[in-house]
C-alpha cells in the first residue's frame, strides 16, 4: 500500500527525516527519547508492519545492550550508587546516561529504516544532482552501503556454506579462518562492483554537464504547506534546545526529571514534528471519509 508521504515532493520527506535524525541526537532526555522512539515505531508499523525493524532487530538490541553495559563499566561518575562489582561502582547516573545514548542511536536507526522505504535513489538524486552531483552520488552510496553489504554477505554465506565453510559450526580456529574468507570475498566483491559502477557513471557523463531528470517532481500547494509547517517546527525545536530545554544534565549533578512548562511546550512541538507522517495519514483518511 502506498504511503501518503511518498506522494510529496522529495524535499518534504528529506526535511522530515533530516530533522528527525537531528532532534534524536540533540534531545537527550529520558522523557523525550522514549516517546519519540514509540512514534517512530508506529510510523514504521504503518509503512511496512515493522518488517524493516525485524530485519535489524538483532543489531538494534545488541547496540542497546552494549551501550547500557559498557557505559556503567567505564564510567563511575555519579552520586547515586546502585551496587558494586569487584570494587567497581555502578551508578544510577551512568545507567541513565547509557540508556539515553542507546535510545538515541536506535531511534536514528529506526528513522533510517523508514527513510529507506520513502526516499528512493531517484528522489535523492533529484534533490542534489543539479547542484552537487558528486555529493548526491556519495550520499546515495553511503545510505545504501549497510543494507547492500548485508545482502552481499548473506549471498556469500549461502555459497560458502554449500562448500562446507561455516562460521557457526566447528572449532574456533576454523570459524575464525572461515570468517576471514567471508570478509575477503565481501571486500573483493564490493571493490569489483564499485569499479563497474564508477566506469558506468563516467561512461554516461555524470556530472560533466547539465543533467536532466528522468522523474520530475513539481512543488504543489500541499508541498509548500508541508515545508513551511516542518521548517517552523524544526526551527522552534532547535531554538528551544539551544536555550537549554529538552536536555537532562547528568553530570556533575543529575537534574530533576520534572518538566517545566517550557519543556512541555518543547515536547509538544517535538512530538508534533515526529508525528508528521501520522498526521498526513489521518488527514487523508478524514478527507476520504468526508468525501463519501
Amino acid at each position: 500500500m502506498e504511503n501518503r508521504l511518498e506522494r510529496f515532493h522529495p524535499l518534504v520527506p528529506f526535511l522530515y527525516y533530516g530533522g528527525s535524525i537531528s532532534i534524536f541526537l540533540l534531545f537527550l532526555h529520558p522523557v523525550f527519547l522514549p516517546l519519540g522512539f514509540i512514534l517512530i515505531l508506529i510510523i514504521n508499523y504503518m509503512q511496512d508492519r515493522l518488517n524493516g525493524i525485524r530485519t535489524w532487530l538483532f543489531l538494534m538490541l545488541t547496540t542497546v545492550v552494549l551501550i547500557m553495559v559498557m557505559n556503567p563499566l567505564f564510567n563511575e561518575r555519579g552520586r547515586h550508587l546502585l551496587f558494586e562489582i569487584a570494587n567497581h561502582k555502578i551508578t544510577l547516573e551512568a545507567v541513565i546516561y547509557g540508556g539515553m545514548n542507546a535510545l538515541s542511536i536506535v531511534g536514528v536507526m529506526a528513522v533510517f529504516i523508514s527513510y529507506n522505504l520513502i526516499m528512493t535513489p531517484n528522489k535523492l538524486l533529484f534533490l542534489f544532482a543539479k547542484f552537487l552531483p558528486q555529493f548526491a552520488v556519495l550520499l546515495m552510496l553511503t545510505l545504501r552501503f549497510i543494507p547492500l553489504m548485508r545482502r552481499r554477505l548473506e549471498e556469500i554465506m549461502m555459497v560458502q556454506q554449500s562448500k562446507g565453510l561455516s562460521v557457526i559450526h566447528g572449532p574456533w580456529s576454523a570459524k575464525l579462518k572461515n570468517g576471514m574468507l567471508y570478509v575477503q570475498a565481501l571486500l573483493t566483491y564490493s571493490l569489483e562492483e564499485a569499479i563497474q559502477t564508477a566506469d558506468s557513471i563516467k561512461a554516461r557523463g555524470y556530472g560533466v554537464g547539465h543533467r536532466t531528470s528522468y522523474e520530475y517532481f513539481k512543488i504543489r500547494n500541499a508541498d509548500s504547506t508541508a515545508i513551511i509547517f516542518l521548517s517552523i517546527l524544526l526551527l522552534t525545536i532547535v531554538f528551544a534546545r539551544l536555550s537549554g530545554y529538552g536536555f537532562l544534565s547528568i553530570y556533575p549533578v543529575m537534574e530533576s526529571w520534572q518538566l517545566a512548562w517550557q519543556d512541555m511546550v518543547t515536547l509538544m512541538f517535538y512530538l508534533l514534528f515526529l508525528s508528521f507522517p501520522l498526521l498526513v495519514e489521518i488527514g487523508e483518511m478524514l478527507r476520504w471519509r468526508l468525501s463519501k
